[in-house]
């Protein structure tokens, strides 16, 4: 049984918070405010509290507060190692990310290994018998932009899971394991010691963990060319309902079978997730984005890619991690990755083309993936105005004479490139060693450059680098327009066919003027996928209903042009309410359906992806 029916990421990084703070022993009260109320070793609690109830205008449940009173005591005398807490700036520090939500946790837990998981979803498991309203959400750095790691029940910080194991290269094979609290950039350098990427890397690596990157099954711009984290995953270690941790991989014909011959929740779920793509395969396939980037839903297509009727034969995989990799926590939660790597691209190519009509950036993008760039990226008129109106910015970004260099370089291709005319777009092309060799740089920019649109090829570094910086600070860019207001992040992920480019974003640019908003535009070209944050002021009344007009608007404008609204950011608070402009109602109650396989008593932090419970407009943020 759902323990809500009510409608309206997981988070990327680790939070940097001050150590948790103890709250004093203190003997349970009716009177006290429950929230503020830390239990320690108490064993009688007042027969009064136990009957107050307490409903809440956001989620449409009844809360009672006993279940989070008593969350440390029932920890542990379950042998649970790691901090408790509902000290209440802690709480309000969890109460918002990135996203524009803001939503209270009753408690905040730092688990500090894999067991300590296992004795919270065992325990909440059980106990979500007695109190209905406890849930875990699995949270990191919260840099998730719609609301993945927001919860009013119990916020489970994954932040003490950071490390990483060795990194093993064998053949033409590397991989490496590590915990979801490792931050990215840590990772990052490991990798580097042996001349290794992750190809998914995102534009927030520099803050974002390794699991909340699983989480949202995040992608970057080499994604164009080497897909999402869901392509790079070998295993996944998930503490699943039964609060017992599984081996997840993709596995063989004979694999699967001799998995489901077993008594444990991995295989009950392994059966039941076969037997649900089986009877409705049909609907799963004609449900598959068109798009090459998507996160929104459960990806059930990639769940046995080669098809039934193959995988009976032998052919191909069964494999659990496709749905586990972007399922925000929904359906349990990963305390170990192992996953793949790659050699660091070198002696790469970039081309750059400024767009000075819209109408000729689809046909550029086009004709430059007949070459399988690495990437494709973009940035609009605004970010590169932006970025010639505050070049301070960037002296906290370039050091020594690098940031002047940079200066100059940003400067002199304003002035005299561009002859003071800031292109649309400036698309940023990047070729493998392998391509130019077969055709020169020269070449390929002269065919695919049009009327209006040079392409050339940039060799100086200082040039490339200054393209890059304004490319990477878009977002960042976008706050200096107005301080009082927040560039607000929900419809930043829309993604579309790249034919349909043009004239997508010239429909987007009306509806900004409709709307009276100014948003920098920066995305992944080469997949069609835009990134851009109106500025909105979340102190003025009127805001909330702002926000549903225009998801409403916008996402509409997505599909129309066979786009979806999610591409790498995925569904959270923002989107899941939204999904059915994507997917079937059929769809959808398959996914419903996926969901509760694996989370019969919705303990996964329930009301994303599936089952909205979190009103848009009740939880949006009034600050900025």
């Amino acid at each position: 049984m759902k323990k809500s029916s009510s409608a309206p990421e997981v988070a990327a990084a680790v939070v940097v918070a001050a150590p948790i703070k103890k709250v004093p022993v203190k003997k349970a009260v009716a009177k006290k405010a429950p929230r503020k109320i830390a239990l320690k070793d108490s064993k009688k609690v007042p027969l009064a509290m136990t009957a107050k109830k307490i409903h809440t205008r956001d989620t449409g449940i009844k809360r009672n507060p006993l279940g989070h009173l008593l969350m440390e005591k029932m920890l542990r005398e379950a042998g649970f190692h790691g901090e408790v807490s509902t000290a209440k700036e802690l709480l309000d520090k969890y109460s918002t990310d990135e996203s524009i939500f803001s939503i209270r946790p009753q408690v905040v837990i730092r688990p500090r290994h894999k067991s300590d998981v296992e004795v919270v979803v065992k325990t909440i498991g059980r106990e979500t018998k007695r109190f209905s309203s406890l849930s875990l959400t699995p949270r990191a750095a919260g840099t998730g932009l719609g609301g993945g790691s927001l919860t009013d029940s119990i916020v489970v910080d994954m932040m003490h899971l950071n490390k990483m194991g060795d990194v093993t290269i064998k053949k033409d094979k590397a991989v490496f394991t590590c915990e979801p609290g490792l931050m990215w950039r840590d990772m990052e350098k490991e990798l580097k010691k042996h001349d290794l990427y992750l190809p998914p890397y995102t534009a927030s690596k520099d803050i974002c963990t390794i699991g909340g990157a699983i989480g949202n099954n995040s992608a970057g711009p080499d994604s164009l060319r080497y897909g999402h984290c869901a392509d790079w995953v070998e295993s996944l270690d998930v503490v699943l309902k039964d609060g017992k941790s599984y081996t997840i991989k993709p596995l063989t014909l004979k694999e699967f079978q001799a998995l489901i011959k077993q008594k444990h929740e991995h295989a009950r779920i392994a059966q039941s997730i076969y037997e649900l793509i089986v009877k409705n395969e049909v609907e799963i396939k004609r449900n598959k984005p068109k798009t090459k980037k998507n996160s929104s839903g459960y990806a059930l297509w990639n769940v046995i890619p080669e098809g039934v009727v193959a995988f009976k034969k032998g052919k191909g995989v069964f494999d659990l991690t496709r749905i586990i990799t972007g399922s925000q926590g929904t359906i349990g939660i990963v305390t170990n990755i192992t996953m793949r790597a790659l050699p660091i691209q070198k002696n790469t190519s970039l081309l750059m083309v400024p767009i000075f009509d819209l109408a000729e950036a689809a046909d550029t993008i086009v004709k430059s993936l007949k070459y399988n760039p690495i990437n494709v990226e973009i940035f609009d008129a605004l970010t590169f105005d932006l970025a010639l109106s505050n070049p301070d910015f960037f002296k906290q970004r370039l050091s020594g004479l690098m940031y002047y260099r940079v200066m100059l370089s940003m400067y002199t291709t304003y002035h005299v490139r561009f002859a003071r005319k800031i292109p649309e777009f400036t698309v940023l092309i990047t070729l493998d060693e392998e391509t130019t060799q077969k055709k020169p740089a020269v070449e390929i920019a002269k065919e695919i450059s049009t009327k209006s649109s040079k392409a050339r090829v940039v060799t100086n570094q200082v040039e490339a680098e200054m393209y890059w910086q304004i490319r990477r600070a878009s977002y960042t860019l976008s706050k200096f327009q107005d301080r009082n207001k927040r560039p607000a992040a929900f419809l930043e992920d829309m993604t579309v066919p790249p034919e349909n480019l043009s004239k997508f974003f010239m429909q987007i640019k009306k509806l900004f003027k409709e709307f009276n908003v100014t948003a920098a535009v920066h995305g992944h070209g080469g997949n069609g996928h835009f990134h851009f944050y109106p500025l909105l002021d979340f102190t003025n009344k009127t805001t909330p209903a702002l926000v549903e007009k225009m998801a409403d608007a916008f996402f509409d404008t997505a599909v129309k042009f066979k786009g979806d609204i999610c591409g790498e950011h995925n569904d959270g608070i923002i989107r899941t309410p939204y999904l059915h402009k994507m997917f079937s109602k059929k769809m959808l109650e398959i996914f419903k359906e996926t969901e509760h396989l694996f989370d019969p008593d919705d303990i996964f932090n329930p009301g994303k992806k599936v089952n909205p419970r979190f009103d848009i407009r009740h939880n949006i943020r009034h600050t900025n």
